[in-house]
């Protein structure tokens, strides 16, 4: 039966364009095959998701207008609201290429075919609010590699066929790498965006093993000439950024390219390799690159002059070149939201100013999105919060017009509307993605947002950018500024630092709605543990000042339930991440009112993981019920310490592998999509077998094999450790039972001391341990992992599941290591373990980034001597170094 019409018109109604829609969909119908003309009788549901795209895109409306197949295939992803894993575009792609036929216009139009459906179902997402920006271009910019890496592929078989493999001199492989700039590079790409292209390839030699032979620079070229080629006929490529513009070469040799950014390159071009990332061919020489190249990016010793005179010259060529266009007319008055002042580009070249002129000493900074920029720009002291709240809403803003005005015809523009009725069809567009409101914008309103958006992004950038002497005033409207009550002191019995920390907690909470009635509001045992809060832990206070809403945490007891619903996932992801701050905020009060014992607490934030992993894993859609979760490293001790990744394993039976991969994919997203509100962990999971090139997702048969037959001691070592976490607990178990039996099988009676003494010394000249060295510095608690891990595998035994290094040490029977020195030992591990945490609590940083003195450190050992309950002038580096120098002695000693 047919929806009724009167459903239809309602359906229409709530889209951004009624008009548009209900023409558009009216010739669907008229092209629908019979199949379609069912689903959409009977499915409101599909109408509504077509109208969706329909009325914000007219070129995406004639598409499915010509090919009423786009709207069939709608219909399937619209049931899986969520991003393509990577796995996916390769599947997915190897089947189209495997079905296109072998002449190059057959595999253009399956290409030009697979973007389309894939350009629908990322339009739908993001018009209908179900991703994110950051979600919306990560998609662009993952179709666009999978596009090109087909591309390369079609291209190095063709010509390898006819003229073999390219060969350096010594006969080794020469790799080719193509290279992403601009908005591809940082995974920023539009819909309607020029992918910017870089050619490498290895270097000199000539091709083995085909019909004839060729140079590897004629061999390079023709590949690169391929490539380009191909990847024109879906996209609008740009080569100009390559070394030499328009006039270099077409591919460079690694070494040449290198040699060009380090005397010849001007500074934009040094600039706009903050955004360099392989896209296809050669990852790895991609990246050999980009770090040969870093030290032009990253100067060590930066010149803020020279830097900011580089922008400058940019944006005087930009404004130039508008002015140009406008007088020719062939641009209006309209606010041009990416090159007007205070627009996107402004907001990108500030970005990556403050990134070059603080990222040589500070690798944390470095990164090619602009949001993920600005984010830790903030984190690390370099932007005020106000000016970082204004920037990333700007950028926002601005790029999500920009997405509404490029969608609507498919053309790359940047203009708002001069129409009236246009202007209220784009803002109309926008209301499933402006936060807090109800209902659309007029068109005018959002004219005047935008305005006010960028003239606040604008006095930002002159702030850092321009002179003093050659501010002007905005050509954009005045903004409408918010203002706040004056400021309120902390109290005056309050430690120095505590009240610093408060101050900028009360200036955050300006900027938020009811911020400051929040913080006013506050009783007598919340108002004492945001002291402790604020004067004690660097990591809380930033966690509290980035969202002063958190304070609530401090009102009770964190055991507050977590709820997540598949239905709303975005939602659900935000209170995932909302669940963990408030959870380790207080865990953290606790342990420090307490006094609670370093493994105590390290148990805590683990439990808290697994809460927000098995959360985590209830959003995947279709996850297989094999599925399951295994975790390595400190998460599978027990031990996960604030700012540890999760070291993750996916395992499940033999005929959900490729459905579960899909799964693992998203859950690996769900965990680490980076938003505003910060990502809720970091995910490695390249301890699996064959680390990144190896399969995402194993059976626990195939696990097993690979000890028995490949497994190394390093990988024996890690799995060790490993411990069910999440999913399905059947095929956890078959998986450790398999691979525990194994490691025994493979190193029981072997002597392994040579071996892991030498994988010591790698992990020591190769880590970065910092001062402290707690980790992997000599006489870090590496020494005992390995020391213990050597002594389990050698008796063809393993230590009890999920016990903490120190217990492990302490565990070992007196055989394999005599009992005084394994709790000796195992004390040594416990002071480690809690002053790298009293250090990470108090400084905010990990590792080789804890500072090696001042008064953060000083906070870390206040920590340490509360909660282990020495004497304050016992407890500093002198007790460290000691214990450090006693574990390195003992692991000598039975090496």
């Amino acid at each position: 039966m047919a929806l009724p019409q009167d459903e239809l018109d309602a359906i229409a109604a709530r889209s951004a364009d009624p008009a548009a829609a209900a023409v558009a969909m009216a010739r669907l119908r008229e092209s629908a095959s019979e199949d379609l003309t069912r689903r959409l009788d009977a499915n409101g549901g599909l109408v509504q998701a077509i109208c969706v795209v329909m009325a914000s895109s007219e070129f995406l409306a004639e598409a499915m207008v010509h090919s009423p197949e786009l709207a069939l295939g709608l219909d399937e992803e619209r049931r899986r609201p969520s991003s393509r894993a990577r796995e996916d575009w390769a599947a997915t792609l190897a089947a189209l290429a495997a079905a296109a036929g072998p002449s190059a216009a057959e595999r253009e139009h399956a290409l030009a075919g697979f973007k389309r459906r894939e350009y629908l179902r990322i339009a739908w997402r993001d018009l209908s609010g179900q991703a994110e920006l950051g979600e919306t271009t990560q998609d662009l910019s993952h179709l666009a590699d999978a596009i090109l890496q087909q591309n390369f592929a079609w291209a190095w078989n063709d010509l390898a066929s006819r003229y073999g493999t390219p060969r350096l001199a010594g006969g080794a492989p020469a790799e080719f790498a193509v290279i992403g700039l601009g908005k591809l590079g940082a995974e920023e790409l539009n819909y309607s965006s020029d992918i910017d292209l870089m050619f490498l390839h290895a270097g000199d030699g000539e091709t083995a093993g085909g019909a004839a032979t060729l140079g590897n620079r004629e061999f390079f070229t023709r590949l690169a000439q391929a490539v380009t080629a191909y990847a024109s006929t879906t996209y609008r490529v740009d080569l100009r950024l390559r070394p030499g513009g328009r006039e270099g070469e077409l591919v460079h040799g690694l070494q040449a390219a290198v040699a060009y950014y380090r005397t010849q390159a001007r500074g934009w071009e040094h600039q706009m390799l903050i955004r360099a990332r392989g896209c296809a061919g050669s990852r790895g020489l991609a990246a050999q690159f980009i770090e040969q190249v870093r030290e032009m990016v990253y100067p060590a010793a930066p010149s803020e002059q020279v830097l900011a005179e580089g922008v400058r010259e940019s944006r005087a060529r930009i404004s130039a070149q508008l002015a140009r266009r406008r007088s020719l007319g062939r641009r209006t008055a309209a606010v041009d939201v990416k090159l007007d002042p205070g627009g996107i580009r402004d907001i990108e070249f500030l970005a990556q100013f403050l990134q070059r002129l603080r990222g040589g000493h500070a690798p944390w900074l470095r990164s090619g999105s602009t949001l993920v920029g600005l984010q830790r720009l903030y984190d690390k002291g370099q932007l005020p919060m106000g000016e970082w709240q204004q920037l990333a809403a700007a950028y926002t803003l601005l790029r999500h017009v920009e997405h509404r005005l490029q969608l609507r015809m498919g053309q790359q523009t940047h203009a708002l509307p001069t129409g009236a009725e246009r202007r209220e069809v784009l803002a109309r567009s926008l209301e499933a993605v402006l936060p807090n409101r109800h209902g659309a914008m007029t068109g005018a309103e959002l004219e005047h947002e935008v305005r006010k958006r960028m003239d606040g992004a604008l006095r930002i950038y002159r702030k850092y950018l321009e002179p003093p002497h050659l501010a002007t005033d905005s050509p954009l409207d005045a903004p409408i500024l918010r203002s706040h009550a004056g400021e309120q002191p902390a109290p005056s019995d309050w430690p120095a630092h505590a009240r610093t920390q408060w101050d900028r907690l009360w200036r955050s909470a300006a900027t938020q709605e009811l911020g400051r009635e929040q913080l006013e509001s506050l009783g007598a045992e919340a108002r004492r543990r945001l002291r402790i809060a604020l004067g004690a832990s660097d990591w809380m206070a930033e966690a509290l000042i980035r969202s002063p809403a958190l304070t609530e945490a401090l009102e009770h007891a964190g055991d507050c339930p977590l709820q997540v619903e598949v239905a709303d996932l975005e939602r659900s992801m935000a209170e995932l991440r909302k669940w963990r701050m408030r959870r380790t905020l207080w865990l953290l009060i606790e342990e420090w009112e307490r006094r609670k014992p370093v493994g105590k607490a390290l148990g805590d934030h683990t439990r808290t993981a697994e809460d927000v992993l098995r959360a985590a894993l209830r959003l995947v859609p279709q996850a297989p019920n094999s599925l399951a979760v295994l975790a390595l490293g400190r998460m599978g001790l027990g031990e996960l310490d604030l700012q540890s990744d999760l070291d993750l394993v996916f395992v499940s039976e033999l005929d959900e592998t490729e459905v579960a991969a899909r799964a693992s994919a998203k859950l690996i997203q769900v965990l680490t999509a980076y938003t505003q509100a910060g990502a809720l962990y970091a995910v490695d999971t390249r301890l699996r077998p064959r680390g990144r090139e190896g399969e995402l997702v194993l059976t626990p048969a195939g696990l097993a094999q690979h000890f028995r037959g490949h497994g190394d001691v390093w990988e024996g070592v890690s799995y060790l450790k490993a411990r069910y976490v999440a999913g399905n607990e059947q095929t956890a178990r078959a998986a450790l039972d398999g691979v525990r039996a194994a490691c025994v099988e493979r190193f029981a009676g072997k002597a392994l001391g040579a071996e892991l003494a030498a994988l010591r010394a790698r992990i020591e000249n190769e880590g970065r341990p910092g001062r402290w060295g707690l980790k992997t510095g000599p006489g870090g608690y590496y020494d005992s992992d390995l020391l213990a891990s050597r002594r389990w595998l050698e008796a063809g035994l393993c230590p009890p599941i999920g016990q903490g290094l120190a217990a492990s040490v302490s565990a070992l029977p007196e055989a394999l290591l005599p009992r005084a020195i394994g709790r000796e030992l195992g004390d040594l591990v416990e002071l480690l373990r809690a002053s790298d945490h009293a250090l990470r609590v108090a400084t905010g940083f990990a590792g080789h980034r804890v500072p090696a003195a001042g008064a953060a450190v000083e906070r870390g050992w206040d920590w340490l001597a509360r909660t282990t309950g020495r004497p304050r002038s016992q407890v500093g580096a002198g007790l460290v170094d000691r214990a450090r120098g006693r574990v390195r002695e003992i692991f000598r000693s039975v090496e």
